[in-house]
């Protein structure tokens, strides 16, 4: 597989990217137009915490007795318009702060988030995770300390802090997403009861997933992952130490460096405690989660089995496009271009509904709104599993993808080194030039059979859309992103996911030279074939992408994958349904216009001409578990 851009793990504990680079044209402007309708005006000014540390700066208890860092900020008298005396309060809890300093301080497309918020009458309090800033205890990613921490902060900004109307939110991208979503499952029931609203961008949806994928780990991630946090958030000083504090930031380090060793692939205990899904029904708090599906930091995996749990009681909405480890509004790296001007009204529409109560029509937007390779914004009922129609894409012996009688079998050989596949370690399946559109949407997974020649071994694919000039389609953007999707697992990971997600606890050696059916799960995506273009599936021992290299198993089996009627290997998918409509959202360039134009138009047919639909083996397209 070709190499993609691998970034430092500096880059991937940094977090978000900033630009001022100038925008260019938006994207495709067709469908019917939509725009959020926040209620609350820019009003007041902002009220730091070092004029009134005594009421703007507090420590908070944890279960266990540490000592929890809070500050806030407060909306104050402007122009003679002075804020009410409670207010709401939008919480960023995190493990990148230090005191004073104002997180998401904004650019050149995207205001400084406390400042805007307070002038529209929201208190913003930021938190100190445990282990980090200006916080006791000890970081440990996530988990059950951690958990009750959010919990016990939630309660103290929604029933003490005095200036508090009784309802909290949670904001944030990251690290501080994934504190919202496990502090709304897993707080404890009585101090939550005070979360009102969460806007979760880029979280995983449990830690195993940042670090391994269905049984492979990802080359160092987790050593220098967890070491990178254990150097840059836990042991730089603040601008306040507290002395005390500091021994406690090491307790729990050897089991976090420990773990992080484990290059097995298996879900242990550790992994257990910090995942997130098996509450995603539990959450209360009205939920706009929001991911971009060319994020290579925090993969979107992360929305299979967790926004497709969210209660159907839970107010929740999705905004899933191509961005990478980013907000929607700025993001540099992948279409800077298509970067959503109306991000702010968004999050400021969801908080007036449920933080103040306001009639901001929230209810009546599209469920999920999903942007294709191609820029377009179109909506669905649910994310990844969106219920379109099925397509199936069989494997043949030819290097056809899109066989409609496969016969035969195809070797390779898994590589015994992290990176690119050399001759004879991959294979390639490519779709013939397309007399009209494809348009892959969903999670699609490769359903394979085959045959493997020692009781280990890895297997990647790669998805990815070639343009009609024969070269792989590219996004504009400094990250060099391509138009695909990818997948890894382990041949002895291969046990059912009955909830959707990746918990097998041990690995198991399969049968050696015996037919074994393998899915391979890609990454969640929209992904648009022109017409004239091809789809090209490649697949080998692992995976080389912007994440990094996958983990070779050293095993270097030899691996056939089986092509007849009686053991059929496809690509299956979901497209977009026909009728589902098309959106003309608001971008940077149209950020002055006094409304869209719009259109009304619908996605249409997008099946290949009928490629995806066609028969193979007599038999029509048939839908995996959680598809």
């Amino acid at each position: 597989m070709r190499t993609h851009r691998v970034f430092v793990a500096a880059a991937l504990v940094a977090g978000l990217l900033y630009p001022s680079s100038a925008l260019a044209a938006g994207a495709p402007d067709k469908g019917k137009a939509w725009s959020p309708k926040p209620k609350s005006e820019a009003l007041y000014g902002s009220k730091p915490p070092s004029e009134d540390p005594e009421t703007q700066q507090h420590f908070v208890e944890g279960h266990d007795g540490t000592q929890l860092f809070v500050e806030s900020w407060l909306p104050e008298e402007l122009n003679g318009n002075v804020p009410p005396k409670r207010v709401p309060t939008i919480l960023i809890m995190s493990p990148y702060l230090s005191e004073g300093a104002e997180a998401y301080g904004g650019n050149a497309t995207t205001p400084n988030f406390i400042q805007y918020f307070n002038a529209r009458g929201y208190a913003v309090a930021q938190h100190h995770v445990r282990g980090t800033g200006e916080s006791g205890g000890c970081l440990e990613q996530t988990a059950t300390n951690q958990f009750q921490d959010g919990a016990n902060v939630v309660a103290y900004l929604g029933k003490d802090a005095p200036w508090s109307n009784g309802r909290v939110g949670m904001y944030g991208a990251s690290y501080d997403a994934e504190t919202q979503i496990s502090t709304a499952g897993f707080g404890d029931p009585e101090k939550v009861r005070y979360l009102k609203a969460i806007v979760p961008t880029a979280s995983v949806g449990g830690q195993y997933d940042w670090n391994y994928m269905d049984g492979v780990p990802w080359f160092g991630q987790p050593a220098i992952g967890n070491g990178g946090y254990l150097a840059q958030v836990s042991l730089t000083p603040g601008q306040r130490p507290a002395p005390q504090h500091y021994p406690e930031k090491l307790e729990c380090q050897a089991e976090v460096m420990g773990e992080s060793a484990n290059q097995s692939g298996d879900f242990t205990q550790y992994w257990q405690d910090r995942e997130y899904r098996p509450r995603a029904h539990k959450v209360k708090a009205a939920t706009l989660m929001v991911h971009g599906l060319r994020d290579f930091n925090v993969q979107d995996i992360t929305l299979a089995g967790f926004f497709d749990r969210l209660s159907a009681r839970t107010p929740h909405k999705g905004l899933f496009g191509v961005w990478n480890h980013a907000f929607p509004s700025s993001h540099p790296a992948v279409e800077p271009s298509w970067g959503r001007a109306d991000w702010y009204d968004m999050v400021t529409a969801w908080f007036d509904r449920y933080l103040k109560g306001l009639d901001t029509g929230v209810e009546r937007w599209p469920d999920v709104q999903v942007q294709a390779s191609t820029g377009e914004w179109w909506t669905v009922r649910e994310y990844p599993t969106t219920g379109g129609p099925l397509g199936q894409l069989a494997l043949g012996a030819d290097g056809t993808l899109g066989a409609t009688n496969p016969k035969g079998e195809t070797l390779f050989t898994e590589q015994l080194a992290p990176g690119p596949p050399e001759d004879g370690e991959s294979v390639v399946f490519e779709t013939p030039k397309l007399r009209k559109p494809l348009h892959v949407t969903g999670q699609p997974m490769l359903d394979v059979w085959l045959m493997s020649s020692r009781p280990d071994g890895h297997v990647g694919a790669e998805l990815e859309v070639i343009g009609p000039d024969g070269e792989p389609l590219q996004h504009d953007g400094s990250y060099s992103e391509y138009h695909a999707t990818y997948g890894v697992r382990s041949l002895q990971h291969i046990d059912p996911m009955p909830n959707g997600w990746f918990q097998q606890e041990a690995g198991k050696e399969i049968a050696t030279n015996e037919p074994v059916r393998v899915t391979i799960r890609l990454l969640p995506t929209d992904l648009v074939v022109p017409k004239g273009g091809s789809l090209r599936l490649t697949v080998a021992g692992g995976v080389s992408y912007t994440k990094g290299d996958s983990l070779p198993s050293g095993s270097a089996s030899e691996i056939t994958i089986l092509h007849n009627c009686e053991r059929p290997s496809f690509l299956r998918f979901r497209m977009p349904d026909p009728s589902a409509r098309l959106l003309n959202v608001r971008e940077h360039d149209e950020a002055k216009l006094p409304r869209l134009a719009s259109s009304g138009a619908r996605v249409g047919r997008r099946d290949g001409d009928g490629l995806a639909t066609a028969k193979v083996c007599g038999l029509r397209p048939r839908a995996l578990p959680f598809m």
